[in-house]
């Protein structure tokens, strides 16, 4: 019995999500060889010509690439990073929010983000990872703590570190990266941000 009751209280990552890192570990692990990443790349990222005069590779692609994008990174160590932040923001996520709620908000978090990339950058380059579907899910995580801040009279000041953390944190990835796409960034937190203020939160007592 209190092998159950701390199980229920102690946060742990959504079996979706652990699919996720699974299935991002694999495909890169998969493209290693140059031949199948050329593959993956040209069928797989988000690609801005596609949305121009480029003909897609197959049909649809122009839509399917709004979601494959994310499961494909520039290297061991955007992959890493990713990963291990899905991780942590998945678990500390799941104390107020439901499995299928958080699935359904990093999937419009990572639509958003290719849209917002899309729409704000100019860059000819593809854009891979699943940077702008996690920013969605910080962003989720702020609103979510805010609402619940206000909603037992206390002050939002409690939330100015995390928050300013955030910010430098994606500015400190801006400058250290080249060519991240940090407009990716933007468009998956405000869709979180906007999604957690909207989801009533379920909290573990």
């Amino acid at each position: 019995m209190t092998d159950r009751i701390d199980s229920f209280l102690r946060p742990s990552v959504p079996r979706a999500f652990m699919g996720v890192i699974v299935a991002c570990v694999a495909v890169h692990l998969l493209t290693l060889s140059p031949a199948l990443r050329e593959w993956a790349m040209l069928h797989g990222a988000l690609w801005p010509q596609l949305l121009q005069d480029v003909r897609p590779m197959f049909p649809g692609q122009q839509v399917t690439m709004f979601l494959t994008y994310g499961f494909l990174h520039g290297g061991l160590l955007h992959l890493g990073m990713n990963m291990l932040a899905l991780y942590v923001l998945a678990r500390s996520l799941s104390v107020a929010m439901r499995g299928g709620a958080m699935v359904a908000l990093y999937v419009v978090a990572q639509v958003v983000a290719g849209v917002v990339q899309l729409w704000l950058s100019d860059s000819p380059y593809p854009v891979v990872g699943a940077s702008g579907a996690i920013f969605g899910l910080a962003g989720a995580e702020i609103a979510i703590a805010a609402r619940i801040q206000l909603a037992k009279g206390g002050s939002l000041r409690l939330l100015a570190g995390p928050v300013l953390q955030f910010v430098l944190l994606n500015v400190a990835l801006t400058l250290a990266v080249p060519n991240i796409a940090w407009q990716a960034h933007l468009g998956g937190a405000l869709a979180g941000v906007v999604i957690g203020a909207l989801y009533r939160p379920r909290l573990r007592r």
